[in-house]
């Protein structure tokens, strides 16, 4: 006799929205999934960038997966996934998923010292090349999400938080490279929050440039 688990599967089957994990090789591209707004839907960021979702008992998505919804044309971090049960056993997920909203051309490098003429030099080598998903933001948490309106004139946010997963490998004193006039450094990386992801953040970086791969970046 099938459990609760397996009957909430054809729930999802019929009306669950197709996803594909993308981080994988091959693309998986068989799960389904039921999402809502997140429950603090009214602030403009949140509606804009997170989801609740539900996954089925089965599911193939873990934790620092990056998934794309079909429905939504949008990549997604998955932040967490926990189990939801019934009589000891796992009938479905629970997640949080943030949307993604790097350039396609985002890229992690990580300098090195090298000599030039005689005298040594920064230059950057790629650590995660382009396309790499995550979630750039103010700070999600504390008072600057609730007090910040941008208006004319304002001064440039003095931190940037990067949502990422950390199989990426990002470390302190990195370069996101988002274009050729906008990157920044990582001052820090704290990876204790999540299972599988990282929060880096990201302040000015004026360092010199100088590629060891090409001269795209």
């Amino acid at each position: 006799m099938p459990g609760l688990g397996a009957d909430l599967r054809e729930v999802y089957d019929e009306l669950g929205a197709i996803t594909h994990i993308v981080n994988r090789t091959p693309v998986v591209t068989t799960e389904r999934i039921l999402y809502d707004l997140n429950a603090q839907a009214t602030k403009p960021f949140i509606r804009e960038h997170f989801l609740d979702a539900t996954l089925p008992y089965d599911t193939l998505i873990t934790t620092d997966d990056v998934i794309f919804i079909v429905s939504t044309d949008k990549h997604y971090l998955v932040m967490n996934k926990t189990p939801e049960l019934f009589e000891n056993s796992v009938v479905e997920y629970n997640a949080v998923l943030y949307s993604c909203n790097l350039v396609s051309t985002a890229c992690i490098l990580r300098s090195v010292e090298i000599r030039v003429d005689y005298d040594m030099t920064t230059a950057w080598t790629i650590v995660a090349e382009a396309p790499i998903y995550g979630l750039m933001s103010d700070r999600l948490f504390g008072s600057e999400i609730d007090q910040h309106t941008p208006s004319v004139g304002q001064e440039a946010v003095w931190r940037i938080d990067l949502y990422i997963p950390k199989s990426y490998g990002i470390k302190p004193l990195d370069r996101l490279y988002l274009t050729d006039t906008e990157y920044y450094k990582v001052e820090s990386v704290q990876a204790y929050n999540y299972p599988g992801v990282c929060v880096a953040m990201l302040v000015e970086d004026t360092r010199p440039f100088v590629s060891l791969e090409d001269d795209e970046y």
